[in-house]
């Protein structure tokens, strides 16, 4: 993908050097018909195109051809061994390197990563082009009239398209979004959306479904990845799920049900995005390591070591560190007397005080404590009781407000037409909620 990309903006640059010709053909024939008229002659048609296409081809013979050279960073290659290699003297070298340096570091080039050099055909350095990520690239050129490199980091101008897809679960999610030509990246996208209000790891069920009008990047005709999802339904165990793309009163982009209540609730239901349960809440449980009956206040979720946690809401976090059995572990506070516990992490991302978002990695699943196996032991205390985390029922987020409402009735409307139009499963046929 990335080959094609930047061939591609070298391909745009020949084009809009044509259409640049072409503007000043037109305006030399049109300047030429006025200044015949106003001497009172009768310009010739003939004569018209002419004089464009003298000025036409005095144009693009100033303009040099290009040779590119795209190449690959190799393992303990970096930048100047790779621009020396590339025929660049060390001066010239020096100058690309230190001028980039204020917008982009060239000490940080990837392995792997790929790049493009670009030189006259009598072998003038004239372009280098580096690829930062999937949104946009380094390019550090030869100005020559100054006779100075110049460094500009510039987007990637994608093309984008607005498209709906669908799909039934037969097994899990990840499997049936690649079984429908999809990538995994739309799964987490659908899951992060529906995270409040169904548990990825518990809730899927064969013969759900899901619907989702999402923009598609591309870029010199090659899909390069999503853009947002602009709107989403979910049908879990016959129960269904819509959210709506709209600016909150921040102008940041959240999810909203028809009625205009926010789908991000105070707490996920969830703190992996994908595991399975191994034990359950119990007031009675028989100890895997001790061997004795004693309450499990949590629910244990097995998934290997590393696996990312994230806080299930916005809180502070009031310890973090090694807590005897329960190993490393991290407790958070969070509003209306909740505490979130996350036990026998591997890896602690978060220290005492933090405040943390709903979402954020605060450690990775371990075996730390008294623990058999890698899991991650989550509790949750309200006003100091414990509470099963799998019935704790959280309160939606701000809702739309009255005074945007109208605004949101509008997006949604479209969205909804979007989707309802496409075909496929599921389909959203409610009355308008106004």
């Amino acid at each position: 993908m990335a080959e094609r990309t930047l061939t591609g903006f070298v391909r745009n640059r020949y084009t809009m050097t044509f259409v640049a010709l072409l503007f000043v053909a037109v305006s030399v024939g049109a300047f030429y018909y006025v200044k015949a008229r106003e001497q009172g002659k009768e310009p010739s048609v003939a004569e018209i195109p002419a004089q464009a296409a003298q000025t036409a081809q005095s144009v693009l013979e100033q303009i040099p051809e290009f040779k590119e050279i795209v190449g690959r960073f190799e393992p303990n290659e970096n930048i100047t061994s790779v621009l020396l290699k590339q025929g660049l003297s060390s001066e010239q070298v020096h100058a690309i390197v230190e001028c980039a340096r204020p917008v982009y570091n060239l000490a940080k080039v990837k392995s792997r990563q790929l790049y493009y050099l670009y030189f006259t055909n009598d072998g003038e350095f004239r372009d280098f082009r580096y690829p930062i990520d999937r949104e946009k690239y380094l390019t550090v050129y030869h100005d020559v009239r100054e006779d100075r490199m110049v460094p500009v980091v510039k987007d990637f101008q994608f093309d984008v398209t607005v498209e709906t897809v669908n799909g039934t679960i037969n097994s899990s999610l990840f499997a049936t979004v690649s079984n429908i030509g999809e990538k995994d990246q739309l799964a987490l996208d659908l899951a992060e959306i529906f995270a409040s209000d169904i548990d990825f790891h518990t809730d899927i069920q064969k013969g759900d479904s899901f619907k989702a009008l999402i923009e598609k990047r591309y870029l010199d005709g090659d899909f390069t990845g999503y853009g947002a999802v602009l709107a989403a339904s979910f049908i879990n165990n016959g129960k269904e799920f819509t959210g709506f793309r709209f600016e909150d009163e921040n102008g940041k982009p959240a999810y909203y049900a028809r009625d205009g209540k926010s789908l991000k609730k105070s707490f996920l239901k969830s703190p992996l995005k994908y595991a399975r349960i191994s034990s359950g809440f119990s007031l009675a449980r028989r100890h895997p390591v001790l061997k004795v009956v004693r309450p499990h206040l949590g629910v244990d979720y097995a998934a290997p070591t590393g696996t990312p946690v994230q806080a299930v809401g916005d809180g502070v976090v009031i310890s973090a560190g090694y807590s005897g059995g329960n190993g490393n572990m991290v407790k958070i506070r969070h509003a209306h007397g909740y505490q979130t516990m996350y036990l026998h992490l591997s890896r602690i991302a978060v220290k005492r005080g933090a405040r943390v978002s709903q979402g954020q990695v605060i450690g990775n699943v371990g075996s730390t404590g008294l623990s058999t196996g890698p899991h991650l032991d989550f509790r949750v205390y309200r006003n100091g009781k414990a509470l099963n985390p799998l019935k704790v029922i959280s309160p939606p987020g701000e809702p739309v407000s009255k005074e945007r409402f109208a605004s949101f009735a509008a997006v949604r409307d479209s969205l909804e037409k979007q989707l309802r139009d496409a075909g496929g499963a599921p389909e959203i046929l409610q009355a308008d909620v106004k």
